[in-house]
């Protein structure tokens, strides 16, 4: 009957593999947090970009949600292209 010699392990090399492993999620973690910014950005510029058309006196409000529209699609452009 042999036995197996289970070695200890380092407490330091067992941290260092842990952080390995959840590597990934941290990084999912900025990715989504990123995402929630850009998505944030855009509903802010949309809503303040209507807000200001009427306030410039836009004839309705379709007016003003086109200008919005306008705006959000360039400001759209400048989040994705961005580096």
């Amino acid at each position: 009957m042999s036995r197996r010699r289970t070695r200890r392990q380092d407490p330091r090399a067992r941290d260092e593999a842990l952080a390995v492993e959840r590597a990934p999620v941290a990084e999912r973690r900025s990715v989504m947090s990123g995402f929630a910014r850009d998505f944030a950005i855009l509903i802010a510029v949309f809503g303040a970009t209507v807000g200001i058309a009427e306030l410039a006196g836009a004839a309705n409000l379709g007016v003003a949600f086109g200008v919005g529209q306008a705006v959000f699609a360039v400001a759209l452009v400048v989040l994705l292209t961005r580096a």
